[in-house]
């Protein structure tokens, strides 16, 4: 009887993961495209793609708080005396939350002010500013997130390895997490977008692999 109590919240949280991946991965490519070559094509895309961006980025807001309570059972799976099992929820928690603010400010600001000042010419100048400024949050908030959810991932890694749980899942949380954060100190400060979507398609790999260990008996 206890068995069973145990393993239903596992496949639940498990089914779960895997879906937060494929959703981040579906996301992710329904990402809409910036090819403008002047700000106020930037400001008319903006205003334009209002919707899509809300539902991309409010969709991975959702999406990492439905990680994280994955990721919370996949600790508690492994053993809460483990720190690297700690570690790595409470570092996915703080990319997290630095991720979630960086997808309000691109995904819902910034459509906003375009919208704001698209028919205020003469305040070009002030919009101008005000984009620097989103862009420059946007620029630090989004690699750093990313950089503390990749190491969130190398220490699950570490602690399925050392536990022994599932060897093949912890070497594979090693091997992403650690390429996604070379990826990110390597470019640091560039914004390199093939980076940024590297370390968002690891760690939506990461959510189905978690699954995977969580829907194991």
């Amino acid at each position: 009887m206890t068995i069973g109590t145990d393993a239903a919240p596992g496949r639940g949280a498990g089914l779960l993961a895997i879906a937060t991946g494929i959703a981040a991965v579906t996301l992710l490519a329904i990402h809409p495209d910036d090819a403008a070559k002047t700000f106020a094509d930037v400001l008319r895309n903006e205003a334009a793609g209002r919707t899509t961006d809300t539902i991309v980025h409010g969709g991975f807001i959702v999406v990492l708080a439905l990680q994280t309570v994955c990721f919370t059972a996949l600790s508690a799976r492994i053993g809460w005396t483990r720190i690297a099992a700690v570690a790595g929820l409470v570092f996915f928690a703080f990319g997290a939350a630095f991720l979630s603010a960086s997808m309000v400010l691109d995904g819902l600001v910034t459509p906003a002010l375009a919208a704001r000042y698209l028919g205020e010419p003469d305040k070009i100048d002030f919009a101008k500013s005000l984009f620097r400024l989103v862009g420059t949050l946007i620029g630090l908030l989004m690699p750093i997130g990313l950089a503390f959810q990749s190491t969130a991932i190398a220490s699950w890694g570490w602690a399925l390895t050392a536990s022994g749980i599932s060897r093949v899942a912890g070497v594979l949380g090693l091997v992403l997490g650690g390429a996604a954060f070379a990826g990110l100190a390597a470019t640091a400060g560039a914004m390199n977008p093939f980076v940024l979507m590297g370390a968002i398609a690891a760690t939506s790999l990461w959510a189905i692999v978690a699954g995977i260990v969580l829907l194991r008996r």
